[in-house]
């Protein structure tokens, strides 16, 4: 057997030392590099909890802004008052005619079958001097659709009152025929629900700087006071444990028509007022 020489020695331990001098080195820069992902970790979620917290902070000022400034965005409207429609126009009222009360949720879909069947012959009668019909918005579905939908109707009112009735009309058309398509991907969404009432607003012939001024949401106090006043009434021939919208009221009595067909909703009304009158 051949005998080791110191050289084979010291070639053996210098390989050593270096194998264990390149696994130390390794070692180090795992470490940097360990260290190095949990810094950038940290700063990302650092800056992403960030956006978040300012995008919370933004709506959340939005979201008082709004409800801060109810009164000057509702105006008239501001006390839960409904929506006055009479052959004089939107907003006034003739007092030497009975009033039609319709108390309704632009998101309930019995309203939007009453508007798609009679709405426009109940609007027809009042413009024609029969009555004032009052529309009264209340909260009984109350999907994301209803606030900026209300909120809309309500501005509009004041601001453009030419474009009321085809706007009211055009947003419950809107809603009527996503709920009869079973689609809720715009009605149950808030922001996509404001989107849409702006377009809406704009194919009704809304004036573009009256769209501007419209909000999401400025009506959770509004929809507060009218739904409350509503539900607290003592209509005759109401069943207090059983009602809901459309609610047609003339002289503090419930109409009730036997369907929401035009013709038998306007005989109903028209015999209520007569019944009124005497």
């Amino acid at each position: 057997m051949a005998k080791k020489s110191p050289t084979d020695d010291s070639v053996r331990l210098k390989a050593q030392q270096m194998r264990e001098a390149q696994a130390r080195k390794e070692r180090r820069t795992r470490t940097i590099v360990i260290a190095v992902v949990a810094v950038v970790v940290i700063a990302v979620i650092a800056g992403v909890t960030g956006i978040i917290l300012n995008q919370r902070a933004r709506q959340a000022a939005l979201d008082a802004d709004q409800s801060a400034n109810a009164s000057t965005i509702l105006g008239e409207y501001t006390g839960g008052t409904p929506i006055v429609y009479s052959h004089l126009g939107v907003g006034k009222a003739d007092s030497g005619l009975k009033t039609v009360t319709l108390y309704f949720d632009y998101t309930c879909h019995y309203c939007g079958m009453l508007e798609t069947q009679a709405g426009s012959d109940m609007i027809k009668a009042a413009t024609d001097g029969e009555y004032n019909l009052d529309f009264q918005p209340v909260t009984t579905v109350g999907m994301s659709y209803e606030k900026p939908a209300t909120t809309a109707s309500l501005i509009v009112a004041q601001k453009a009152p030419d474009k009321w009735t085809a706007f009211h009309q055009a947003l419950f058309a809107y809603f009527y025929d996503r709920y009869s398509a079973s689609d809720g991907t715009v009605l149950q969404d808030l922001d996509k629900s404001y989107a849409q009432v702006k377009t809406i607003a704009k194919d009704a012939g809304v004036p573009q700087s009256v769209i501007d001024t419209f909000t999401k949401d400025s009506v959770d106090a509004y929809l507060t006071t009218s739904t409350t006043a509503w539900q607290k009434a003592t209509f005759a021939g109401r069943n207090s444990s059983s009602f809901g919208t459309p609610e047609i009221v003339v002289d503090n009595t419930v109409v009730s028509p036997s369907s929401l067909d035009s013709s038998t909703v306007m005989t109903a009304i028209r015999s209520a007022i007569k019944t009124a009158s005497k």
